[in-house]
């Protein structure tokens, strides 16, 4: 009963402080001090690790599912998937720090815990099976004044603090009964606790300063939310481009002005595949592009689902054409309009596993049979080889589409290719009325404030919004509402520290471990010494 108590108090913890799950932010500094007590109970009671591995499954498991079981309104078999495996690897994880820190057992093993789990989290972000939403930097989407310096590090940063102080708490409880010890931790955590705090409230005021040097420049959008139920209209039988042109043009003629630069509407707001080089070919296209040009200065961005004909096969996404030596690979776009050159187009490049991505296909070929079919889409799509961003006039826009706005990394490298101002377009409405898509808005408050540039959401269903480049909420739209709104926002040309080193921290867990390892050697080699003398 008291190993149930103690794993179930973590979950519930870690549960409670998650965004839109509670938001008890608070809680995320003592979500694991229950595991790390139930760790200590095992190895006094010389049980076996495999059994502790049991109880760490179990609180990881209830973990993921009270913060994302929505996942399952869209797969309830890619939901299970998602619960199950997710909790393995956050076990497998911890059962490795627990492994090397019995094996090493030094007054400071017990803090490699750190650096493992940030290069868990790294590397999670980075494979056919990323499933980054439970980053613990994510934790502070709701409580951004209280992370301004991820400008430096990243939400990796954000994850250290965490378990840093959890890891304090925990030794804080060992050493309560010595009062010389306790009062010196007390003093530790309080320091490590506040400090980041006092330091973010005091970049808040410069947040929003960009380059002195230069005159400020803006640009005046307005963005798009249509409100199409994905399951019941847009992939319905009876759906055509034209129609949603239609309605996306009356909408945005609502609220354009001669002061509108750029219009934004939501992912595959087309949603029917076309080929890319024979838009102007269609109707829609047609008429988009006759809108465009009728703007007194206007220029349309659009999701759409695309497909580009190849004469040779290109990647795993590659699909051979029947009766035919060509091959065809479909893609999730986003499409900007101008009206001055051809249309440009950035294809997704964070898929989403099982949807639109059969996991490790690149390397088991056949596993592209098994693929989960959903939301009008299949197999694996293809992808951009690196982060693209698109240009308008002297404007250059990161697209960022959907899944890939959980990606810091993903958003930074189009940040450092140019980009002045962070457009995220997606589909929320798979999830309904739950968490989901209110912690996927959150979570882009956590890109404005790595890259320090405005974000502007436009949301098919869910919300769109405005963030500034301190992450706050300027705009946001109602839920399942069909809405549009603008917003003049800065261009900003400034790189942060993150912007240009990416997530260092993963570079300097890896220092750490190396470092503690050659410690434990040095340490080895002198015992035999000595043994020998």
């Amino acid at each position: 009963m008291k190993n149930y108590l103690l794993a179930l108090l973590s979950s519930t913890l870690l549960i409670l402080s998650f965004p839109n799950t509670g938001s008890f932010t608070p809680f995320v500094f003592i979500g694991f001090v229950p595991l790390l007590l139930l760790r200590q109970q095992f190895l006094a009671g010389d049980k076996k690790p495999w059994k502790l591995g049991l109880w760490t499954y179990l609180s990881f498991l209830l973990w993921n599912i009270g913060t994302t079981w929505w996942v399952a309104n869209a797969s309830i078999s890619g939901g299970i998937f998602a619960f199950t495996v997710n909790a393995l690897l956050m076990t497998l994880v911890f059962g490795s720090w627990s492994f090397i820190d019995r094996k090493i057992n030094t007054r400071y093993s017990f803090l490699l815990l750190i650096p493992i789990w940030i290069l868990f989290e790294f590397g999670h972000h980075r494979w056919d099976l990323s499933w980054p939403w439970l980053t613990l930097g994510n934790y502070f989407s709701v409580r951004t004044g209280w992370v301004q310096w991820y400008e430096w590090t990243g939400t990796l940063g954000g994850s250290a603090w965490i378990l840093l102080v959890n890891l304090l708490l925990f030794r804080l409880y060992n050493v309560y009964r010595n009062v010389a010890k306790r009062n010196q931790n007390i003093f530790t955590i309080i320091g490590i606790l506040l400090l980041p705090i006092v330091i973010s409230q005091i970049l808040i005021p410069f947040a929003t300063f960009s380059d002195a040097a230069k005159k400020p420049t803006y640009l005046n959008a307005v963005v798009l939310q249509p409100n199409i139920d994905p399951y019941k209209e847009k992939f319905a039988a009876s759906a055509s481009n034209e129609a949603f042109t239609d309605s996306l043009i009356n909408l945005a003629n609502r609220h354009v002005t001669s002061q509108t630069n750029l219009v934004i509407a939501p992912e595959t707001a087309l949603p029917l595949s076309f080929l890319e080089d024979k838009l102007h070919t269609f109707a829609f296209g047609q008429q988009l592009q006759e809108q465009v040009s009728k703007w007194p200065k206007v220029d349309l961005l659009i999701g759409a689902s695309t497909v580009k004909i190849f004469d040779a096969k290109q990647s795993v996404a590659s699909t051979p054409i029947p009766n035919t030596s060509q091959w065809y690979e479909s893609y999730n776009s986003s499409v900007l309009l101008t009206k001055k050159e051809a249309p440009q187009y950035a294809h997704k490049s964070k898929l989403v596993p099982g949807v639109e991505l059969v996991p490790f296909s690149t390397y088991l070929p056949f596993l592209s049979a098994l693929a989960i079919e959903n939301g009008g889409t299949s197999g694996t799509l293809g992808i951009e080889k690196e982060p693209k961003i698109l240009s308008l006039d002297q404007v250059k826009l990161a697209p960022i589409i959907c899944y890939e706005s959980i990606y810091g990394d993903l958003v930074r490298q189009q940040v450092q290719k140019g980009a002045q101002l962070l457009c995220i377009i997606t589909n929320d409405g798979w999830w309904g009325n739950t968490p989901g898509y209110q912690q996927h808005f959150s979570f882009a408050r956590l890109r404005a404030i790595e890259t320090r540039r405005w974000v502007l959401r436009s949301a098919n269903t869910g919300t769109s919004g405005s963030i500034d480049p301190r992450g706050k909420i300027i705009k946001k739209t109602a839920y399942w509402t069909k809405a549009a709104f603008s917003q003049v926002v800065e261009l900003r040309t400034d790189q942060t520290f993150y912007t240009k080193y990416g997530d260092w921290p993963a570079g300097l867990s890896v220092s750490w471990i190396l470092y503690a390892f050659s410690i434990i050697l040095m340490d080895k080699a002198r015992k035999n010494r000595n043994l020998q003398a």
